[in-house]
Parts: structure tokens; C-alpha cells; sequence
């Protein structure tokens, strides 16, 4: 996965925003958090992982993908807010080793947990793993998720032309 782009994708779009919507003397590193924590929540609405009296199935695979990458944008929000724009990821092996062991309602608890806080730099990168880990537990690979980014990007971006 190439994070640097991502980040720099997501930076050209933050930027856009604040420009556009005169919030260039705005602190939006709360929003941000919310707007992650809803997405979040949408995510885990469309999984259905939680919704233990209910027999009806999740949400097609592309719906699941599509949330986790609204999801995504807010994460490397999060991070540009610390002043990040690269990481060092792990490679897929070793982050699906690490979510097989993970039971699905706990990873969203646990980011819940994280993104409810204020993060620091030193935060960040196992916030990151955990998410990326969650679109792996979710059946995701890297590169889907990455295609998946790059075209909401496009669309996002599509929404500011349009006025959304």
C-alpha cells in the first residue's frame, strides 16, 4: 500500500475543504474524530457484526468497502493532524496473523476506544494497524482497499465540485 499517496490524496482534500468552506482558521481535529467514530459506526451497521438477534445477513462486500474507506479518509485525517504523512506499515501477513486472533466486535470497540480519544503521534501508528487490521479482518487486501480510497477520493472530490 502506498501511504505516503493516501496521505497526500487526503491532504490535497482537507485542504480543499478548508478552503472552500472559509475554515482555514478552524480547529477540526474534533470533527474529524466524531465524523471517524460515525463512519465507524455505519461501518459496523453494515458488517451487522453486533446485531446478534437479527439473522439477516451483512451488507454486500463493495457497501462494506465503501464504508471502510469513509472510514479511511478520517483516519489519515486524524494523522495529518498529528503532522503525519508516512508510516511504516506491516506487511498483510503479519496484520491478518494478528487479526485472526481478534474476535470482530472487539476490533470496533477497540477503535472506538481510540478514536474517542486524542491521539498523539505515538498513538497513531497502532490506531492505523488496527483499522488497516479491521479491512483485513473484514476480507479486504491492501491493494482493494487502496483502488477503493483512490476512487471515493474522486468522488469526494466530485461532491466539493458540485457543492455537496
Amino acid at each position: 500500500m502506498k501511504i505516503e499517496k493516501l496521505f497526500s490524496m487526503q491532504n490535497d482534500l482537507n485542504t480543499r475543504i478548508v478552503k472552500e468552506h472559509n475554515l482555514e482558521n478552524s480547529a477540526l481535529s474534533d470533527q474529524r474524530r466524531l465524523a471517524f467514530l460515525v463512519e465507524l459506526g455505519e461501518l459496523a451497521n453494515e458488517t451487522r457484526c453486533f446485531k446478534y438477534w437479527s439473522k439477516r445477513p451483512a451488507s454486500e462486500k463493495e457497501v462494506i468497502l465503501e464504508e471502510y474507506v469513509d472510514g479511511l479518509h478520517f483516519v489519515l485525517s486524524i494523522g495529518l493532524d498529528l503532522e503525519i504523512t508516512t508510516i511504516d506499515l506491516p506487511s498483510e501477513d503479519k496484520l491478518t496473523e494478528k487479526m485472526d486472533k481478534m474476535e470482530l466486535n472487539q476490533l470496533f470497540l477497540s477503535l472506538y476506544q481510540q478514536g474517542a480519544r486524542r491521539l498523539t503521534k505515538e498513538d497513531f501508528h497502532p490506531f492505523i494497524n488496527e483499522f488497516l487490521g479491521l479491512g483485513i479482518k473484514l476480507g479486504f487486501s491492501f491493494q482493494e482497499i487502496e483502488e477503493a480510497y483512490f476512487d471515493k477520493n474522486a468522488v469526494n472530490h466530485e461532491r466539493q465540485d458540485t457543492g455537496y
